[in-house]
Order: C-alpha cells, then sequence, then structure tokens
C-alpha cells in the first residue's frame, strides 16, 4: 500500500499522460509506474559482481538521472545543469554493454519510456520528471523541470 503512493506537486512535473488508476486493489497490490509521483520500481540489475536493485540508483540526497542506451543528450544535460543549479545529480544508463544492465528484462518491461527516455528521480526516490524519447533540446525540459521541482521557477 505504501508504495503505491502516486501524488501530484509542484515538486513533480506531469508529463501530460493520465493516470492509468490501478487495475487490482491498491490496497492490497502493487502497480509499479514510471508516472511522475510514483516511487520508482524496483527491478535488479547487473553492474560488474554487483546487482544493485533502481532503487539503489537514487536516494543519498541527491537527484538521479536514469536513461538508456540512445539517452547521453540527457547525461550531458544533467552534468551541465548539475552545474547551473550547484547541485549533485547523478546518472544511471541502462542497457547492453552500459554501466548497469538489465539481465532480466525487469527494468525494460516497467521503464515506460524508450532507451533514449529520462527519469528525473528525487533523492526520496520519486519520479519528478519523465520523457519518452530524447527529441527537441532536452536540456531546456530538464532545466525547466529542475526550476520548477526546485520552485526556482
Amino acid at each position: 500500500m505504501d508504495l503505491n503512493q502516486r501524488y501530484t506537486s509542484a515538486a513533480i512535473v506531469p508529463d501530460g499522460t493520465e493516470d492509468p488508476g490501478f487495475a487490482r486493489d491498491p490496497e492490497l497490490h502493487f502497480q509499479p509506474s514510471t508516472r511522475p509521483g510514483a516511487k520508482l520500481p524496483h527491478a535488479w540489475l547487473s553492474a560488474g559482481t554487483r546487482n544493485p536493485s533502481t532503487l539503489d540508483l537514487g536516494g543519498n540526497g541527491r537527484f538521479t538521472l536514469i536513461t538508456g542506451i540512445g539517452g547521453e543528450p540527457w547525461t550531458e544535460a544533467a552534468r551541465i545543469l548539475g552545474k547551473e543549479f550547484g547541485l549533485e545529480i547523478a546518472t544511471a544508463v541502462i542497457g547492453p554493454g552500459q554501466e548497469y544492465e538489465d539481465p532480466y528484462g525487469d527494468w525494460a518491461r516497467l521503464r515506460e519510456i524508450g532507451d533514449s527516455g529520462a527519469l528525473l528521480v528525487r533523492p526520496d526516490n520519486h519520479v519528478a520528471f519523465r520523457r519518452q524519447d530524447a527529441t527537441g533540446d532536452v536540456t531546456a525540459a530538464l532545466g525547466d523541470a529542475l526550476r520548477q521541482i526546485l520552485g526556482r521557477g
């Protein structure tokens, strides 16, 4: 029940998708989602000899940007904007041959974005921003999202 919390606030940037609701009783069954406002879903990854969870990528008092193969524009935008805003923005690229791999395909089933899409996860592991792909000016999109989330509008 606690994991099914989804909320809206000024620190969440809507992505224009309609809330799908819950397929089953949300008090009894967890329904993972990467929709902004939802808790980041868990999936086992591999990173060399380690097997971290997607939940291990976030937290630690910092924002985390998660993307896949083709998401290099997002990681560069996070680097640039981290300096501009004076924030640590960790980045995690998940995919074959990347720092994090998805050996069971669980993340691919849960992520709800394309390989070049991005999720910005707040320090509390809630998704704050989601984009399906890397089209357009991703630095501007991520910058606008950070300004809203941080109240620096």
